[in-house]
Order: structure tokens, then C-alpha cells, then sequence
């Protein structure tokens, strides 16, 4: 049962550091509450920048509905609490692991000449450009806890 929520409006403007909360949210809460405890099979947090929405969806779940969601509600409480404790903790030990992560699936493994072609097709239509890429990056690799709080 996937929940979904818009946290930004089309149009307005969102910070790399997005993508680090969501990767943050997959790893973390997901993983831990839906995935460990819940029995989940699989557990995710995806943010799309091009509509501002953020999506919270399992993989085989064997619990009901309502209790999947309850946990999933838990998602911006998890987010709170650890601004004030596991992302602060050890020099922000976790926010760099989730920027690491983040930046891998930014990077990924080397593409097929079809999967390139592709890529460059959808960033054609979007209109990305290689500046927007490098700012998102940028803002990738710049985030802080107050993003977290922010997001």
C-alpha cells in the first residue's frame, strides 16, 4: 500500500538535499520499522523533484494495509527525532553515509549506448541541463540536518 505526498508544489524550487532525506527514509525508517520489525520484503522512500512528491511503498508485506500506513505515518516523527540525535551524532555520521548513498545512485555503473541514449533523451525533454545537474549535486553533497528538518 504506497502512500504519497506532495511536499512541494510544481514549479517551486527543491534542493538536491531532497534525495538525501528520501535515501535517508529507504535505509533508515523504511528498512528498520517496515522491512525488519514489520517483515516487510522490501521497504522504500522515492522523491520525484518533477512534481514534488514523495512516495512511501512496499514490496510483499505481509501486514495490513492500515498497519503499513500507520508506519509509514511514523516516517516525519523518525525524521524529527533524529534530527536531534542519530543524524548529529559521531561528526554526522549518517547524513554522510546517506549523501554517499545518494551520490551512487546519481552516478550508478557505467550505462549501455541504449541506456545513455535514453537518458539523454528524458533529459532532452525535461529540459535539464549539465548546470542544473551540478547544482543538485552540489546540493547533494552540501546537506545538513536542517534540510532534514526542512523536508
Amino acid at each position: 500500500a504506497p502512500r504519497l505526498c506532495r511536499i512541494y508544489d510544481v514549479g517551486e524550487k527543491v534542493s538536491g538535499s531532497t534525495s538525501v532525506v528520501s535515501h535517508y527514509l529507504t535505509t533508515g525508517y523504511m528498512w528498520d520499522t517496515v522491512r525488519a520489525k514489520m517483515g516487510a520484503y522490501g521497504a522504500y522512500s522515492s522523491f520525484s523533484s518533477s512534481d514534488g512528491v514523495v512516495t512511501l511503498y512496499t514490496y510483499r508485506d505481509p501486514n495490513s494495509p492500515d498497519d503499513t500506513l500507520k508506519a509509514f505515518d511514523g516516517a516525519a516523527d523518525d525524521i524529527l527525532t533524529a534530527t536531534s540525535s542519530a543524524l548529529i551524532q559521531d561528526n554526522n555520521a549518517a547524513i554522510t553515509t546517506a549523501v554517499i548513498g545518494t551520490i551512487g545512485s546519481l552516478d550508478g555503473s557505467a550505462k549501455s549506448a541504449e541506456s545513455a541514449g535514453w537518458t539523454a533523451l528524458i533529459r532532452w525533454l525535461r529540459g535539464e541541463s549539465a548546470k542544473s545537474r551540478q547544482r543538485w549535486r552540489d546540493e547533494v553533497l552540501n546537506t545538513k540536518v536542517d534540510d532534514f528538518t526542512d523536508f
